[in-house]
């Protein structure tokens, strides 16, 4: 399994679009701080910095991105045969890939929160206090928190559906589609939950979470408590990565 887990790192250095993401990010987060700093007014330099200065979504697609070519490219290049000589079984050969993803998802938005914070103190740091206000600081550290584990959620599931094809673009246009679709969909899901509070269980009412971490009124909305959410996110992360662990399993070579 290391050893399996070590060649998927490997893989994943050896791409160009690895590199990419890290320059994108730099330069969007730039765009927005340095517009922090010109017009405050309208671009509000706490409100942006509270976001980490609007790369969450981009951060999201990308990993969306990487985690579906990883999953089908084996089966796209038809080297799964030979990974499957070397004694690894389907199971492990996925386990690897996801422990990839994470590790990299994990980098990926550390290192978001320290871009944060550098263009806070080199551009932003006469516009507000940061650490002067520890309900602030740690609220921007727990609502990144809840947008990585949101980011899994839709993670979860891209991965599910990747596993049933032997191109990545299927299951991308799912986790894109779908994360627009949540907006959409969130305002009627809402209007049932405040009928049936059965619904709050419901797995597009889980991509609420990083917004309660941020605005704690909206659990009157939710009917779910930030524990409750935290729980029901793994939980579901849980299900759709077992599903596809499943259908991975049974998938022929």
């Amino acid at each position: 399994m290391i050893t399996l887990y070590r060649q998927e790192l490997r893989k994943l250095l050896k791409k160009q679009s690895t590199w990419w993401c890290p320059g994108i990010l730099i330069a969007l987060a730039v765009t927005f701080a340095s517009l922090a700093r010109v017009n405050a007014k309208l671009f509000p330099a706490k409100a942006l910095f509270n976001d980490n200065f609007e790369t969450g979504q981009f951060l999201a697609f990308f990993i969306m991105g990487t985690a579906a070519a990883m999953v089908t490219m084996e089966y796209q290049y038809g080297t799964i045969k030979t990974v499957l000589t070397q004694s690894y079984t389907r199971g492990q050969v996925l386990v690897s890939k996801w422990l990839t993803m994470l590790t990299y998802s994990l980098i990926l938005y550390v290192g978001t929160l320290g871009l944060t914070l550098l263009l806070k103190v080199s551009l932003l740091n006469d516009k507000f206090m940061v650490f002067a206000h520890p309900s602030f600081w740690k609220q921007w550290l727990a609502a990144t928190a809840g947008d990585f584990m949101n980011t899994w959620l839709l993670l979860s599931l891209v991965l599910l559906v990747a596993t049933g094809f032997k191109r990545s673009g299927m299951a991308v246009a799912v986790g894109i589609v779908g994360y627009f679709l949540l907006s959409l969909v969130n305002v009627p899901m809402i209007a049932l939950i405040k009928k049936y509070a059965c619904l709050k269980w419901n797995p597009i009412n889980m991509f609420n979470y990083a917004s309660q971490l941020r605005v704690a009124s909206l659990s009157h909305v939710t009917k779910l408590s930030n524990v409750q959410f935290f729980w029901g996110n793994l939980v579901y992360i849980g299900l759709f990565l077992a599903l596809g662990w499943l259908l991975f399993r049974r998938r022929e070579v």
